[in-house]
């Protein structure tokens, strides 16, 4: 058995399906969400420390951690959720919004859950985690549907002014 880096959560090496090699060395992952995670940063996962007396980043200060399921659970060290049992996720800092984004929030466990403010999923419970999007859309398909539709009416009036005639 392994330690997941992201998560803290126990993985069976044998049984893994997500696992990555960085540094020649492999990591072993409870789900493709903390793979992916990894993946973005993964001396991010590897600087923590796991001994109950320094969990810090550099720069950051003190990390602390939180349930996915019962976000009002918070420890200053990774472990188990003292209601269900899941392993603590650590608490993200949000990055600020550029001039042409802005962050929405959303749930990993149900995407079509969006909001424009930090809050629980009204699902499942979790915790709401950001993401950044882009205010100017491309409306390119919208405006071609636009004009087909449009089109399509100066064609369907004559039609059915004969029709009902």
């Amino acid at each position: 058995m392994t330690i997941d880096p992201v998560c803290h959560m126990e993985v069976d090496e044998q049984k893994a399906s997500f696992h990555s090699l960085h540094d020649k060395q492999d990591y072993y992952f409870c789900s493709a969400h903390c793979l992916d995670k990894f993946n973005q940063s993964p001396d991010q996962y590897l600087e923590e420390t796991h001994d109950d007396s320094n969990h810090t980043f550099p720069e950051a200060g003190r990390i602390e951690y939180t349930c996915p399921m019962h976000p009002e659970i918070v420890q200053d060290h990774p472990g188990s959720c003292p209601k269900c049992g899941m392993a603590l996720e650590p608490i993200m800092p949000v990055v600020p919004a550029t001039d042409s984004s802005e962050i929405e929030y959303t749930c990993p466990m149900h995407p079509e859950i969006v909001q424009d403010h930090p809050g629980n999923c009204p699902k499942c419970g979790m915790a709401l985690e950001p993401r950044t999007v882009a205010k100017t859309e491309d409306t390119s398909e919208l405006d071609a549907m636009r004009l087909r539709f449009w089109v399509s009416v100066l064609f369907a009036v004559p039609v059915f002014i004969s029709a009902m005639g």
